[in-house]
């Protein structure tokens, strides 16, 4: 696994979210001041994450948001890729 590497500030401003990937995805961070990676944040062990299905609309909640600007550019990149990916109609019989 690659490590991203951060600065101490947006480690700092983006803690809880850090924290979430780190649990839930396996991600690893280092954490960079000035020109010199000082600490790292990795997850402690590999567990497979679960949740019951009723916790799904909460968790939903808590999920990073993307703005306006990037939904939309978001939105014409999925419609460039189905443009670009049309696929005859192949029968499997």
């Amino acid at each position: 696994m690659s490590i991203r590497v951060i600065s101490a500030t947006e480690a700092s401003r983006t803690f809880s979210v850090i924290l979430n990937k780190i649990h839930y995805q396996g991600e690893h961070y280092g954490i960079k001041r000035g020109k010199e990676i000082i600490a790292q944040i990795v997850p402690v062990a590999h567990k497979k994450a679960s949740m019951k299905v009723t916790d799904l609309n909460e968790f939903f909640k808590h999920l990073p948001t993307i703005d306006a600007d990037d939904q939309v550019a978001f939105e014409k990149d999925i419609e460039l890729i189905r443009l670009q990916n049309k696929f005859e109609d192949e029968s499997w019989d």
